[in-house]
């Protein structure tokens, strides 16, 4: 497609079109780390009122691209030029003068800020300061309050320390930092990760209002009915290369999945009942994993269950009903008040995640950038820490039998990089995620927890991901899943157990024959169970 033809199909519904010069230009941006070349050739054209999707696989150079635009990384070689004028952005600070804002795909908040400062933070000027340099916090408060509210954020929460926030929350205070600041320029990186389905069309209704007032938008996404509903072009880049750009319009999921592999990538279709053997065939008579009881005091109470072997029991609620805090109870990160936990028939006597493991216990966390990779150390020191004894001599480190099993993992699970002696922390997001997997598996769990675990990784990783969650369950694994997406419970769920506000409100049952029936009656039945009482 060409340039003009891609300008006339991004011009928003019953808005004006597009002028031909870009709001935004990037030419030949390319930048290396070491040996490592992030960017080969990034080019991108942004106008006014349009919402450009930008896609790609992870490793695919997206979030180095966005750093450029956020002023965090210098590029290398190539131009960036906004309203026509060559601009060089430099650092953040720059980049706010510009009207570039972003909201990140990792948080960027203070934790022991409160959530009003943290959404004052570089705005001091601009949000009321007065002649001494007093801001007036009330006034600024009550701007914020409207706005924050639209995602769940109350006037208590304003006044709360970031640190005392759940992870949809904190991200929910990025976002109303980045929109209140009307940007020229707004670049969104998986924004929606986490996020319930009202602050989902909440945020969509902001980004289409944005548009319609002119602003530009750049928005990183891997679920492509979101760009398929909401954006006007799409840029698909791979291995640092703009690769293609095309009028949404002129797409179809099947056209944009081989732009971005080169193929076709479906998602797994058939529910579990669908299964020749089904789940029960190989469910023995002692659960794997048993719950009976486990209350932690304002937290979740009663929580009772059973995971057979074979068996993905899938574990829907809103944000805060106490799902990620029963698994941090059963890994040992926090110590429950009461109730049993067995393994197998054996009781599991807490003392740290370590004994969680030893008893075969393992989860991989929602919070992958806090709770899962070690950014500093390489591949092979993550995947090994989780089970030093296997690549240990005499209590010595074996370097060749560390790096020997991380390979295996890297192959197994198809982790893209340069080798099991880089840093974690310079693999994109799904390739991190698939090395906090690898850890996990190392501890040969009888019971794997997976906690919102395709969150923020492109739709090919997410397929794998899913395959691997199959995979383990008809090996003899127990699984339990946490997600927020319910066509993801119902697409692994042998059964789903739903919580609101701290107790366990109801079972669905025969997830995957129901829903091949009747899915939207399954989500239905889910959401009613959810939002009761909450």
């Amino acid at each position: 497609m060409n340039a003009s033809t891609a300008r006339r199909a991004a011009s928003p519904p019953g808005g004006t079109a597009v002028p031909d010069t870009p709001l935004l230009r990037l030419r030949d941006v390319q930048k290396s780390f070491g040996n490592v070349r992030a960017l080969v050739g990034a080019s991108l054209d942004l106008h006014a009122g349009t919402i450009h999707a930008l896609m790609g696989s992870n490793g695919a150079g997206k979030s180095t691209l966005l750093n450029v635009l956020a002023g965090l990384l210098e590029p290398d070689h190539g131009s960036v030029e906004i309203d026509g004028e060559a601009v060089t952005i430099g650092n953040p600070q720059r980049a706010q003068q510009l009207g570039l804002r972003t909201i990140h795909q990792e948080l960027s908040t203070v934790p022991d800020l409160t959530v009003l400062d943290n959404l004052l933070v570089g705005r001091e000027k601009e949000s009321g300061a007065g002649r001494f340099g007093w801001l007036n916090r009330g006034r600024t408060a009550r701007q914020l309050s409207d706005l924050a509210a639209e995602f769940g954020i109350t006037r208590l929460d304003l006044a709360t320390e970031m640190s005392r926030l759940g992870a949809l929350k904190k991200r929910a205070v990025e976002i109303v930092k980045a929109l209140a600041s009307e940007p020229k320029i707004l670049v969104l990186d998986e924004p929606t990760s986490g996020l319930e389905d009202h602050e989902k069309e909440a945020l969509f209704d902001h980004m289409a209002q944005l548009r319609r007032r002119g602003v530009a938008l750049i928005w990183v996404t891997h679920h492509l009915d979101e760009v398929f509903r909401l954006a006007d072009v799409a840029t698909v880049m791979r291995d640092g290369r703009s690769v293609a750009t095309t009028a949404v319009a002129e797409l179809t999921h099947a056209s944009l999945s081989r732009q971005m592999f080169g193929e076709s990538v479906e998602l797994l279709a058939d529910r579990p009942a669908a299964r020749e053997s089904g789940c029960s065939s190989s469910l023995r008579e002692v659960p794997a994993l048993r719950v009976h009881g486990l209350s932690r005091r304002g937290v979740f109470k009663d929580v009772s269950f059973e995971v057979r072997s074979g068996e993905v029991l899938g574990f829907a609620g809103l944000a805060g009903s106490g799902r990620t805090e029963v698994a941090r109870v059963l890994m040992g990160l926090d110590r429950a008040d009461r109730g049993v936990v067995e393994v197998n028939g054996r009781t599991v006597r807490y003392r740290s995640v370590r004994s969680a493991h030893r008893a075969g216990l393992a989860m991989v966390p929602e919070d992958r950038k806090q709770l899962g990779i070690l950014g500093e150390l390489t591949v092979a020191e993550n995947i090994s820490v989780s089970r030093l004894r296997a690549v240990s001599r005499a209590g010595l480190l074996d370097r060749r039998k560390e790096n020997a099993l991380a390979q295996s993992y890297v192959e197994d699970l198809r982790i893209k990089t340069p080798g099991v002696s880089a840093k974690v922390r310079n693999l994109s997001g799904g390739n991190q995620q698939k090395v906090v997997i690898g850890r996990c598996l190392n501890t040969e769990p009888t019971a794997l927890i997976f906690d919102e675990p395709t969150q923020g990784i492109d739709i090919h990783a997410k397929a794998e991901v899913y395959r691997l969650v199959r995979s383990l369950a008809e090996q003899g694994a127990a699984v339990v899943l946490i997600s927020s997406e319910i066509s993801e419970l119902l697409t692994l769920s042998d059964r789903v157990v739903v919580m609101s506000r701290g107790e366990l409100v109801g079972e669905v049952g025969e997830v995957g024959r129901r829903a091949s029936q009747d899915e939207q009656s399954v989500k239905d039945q889910i959401v009613a169970l959810a939002t009761r009482a909450a």
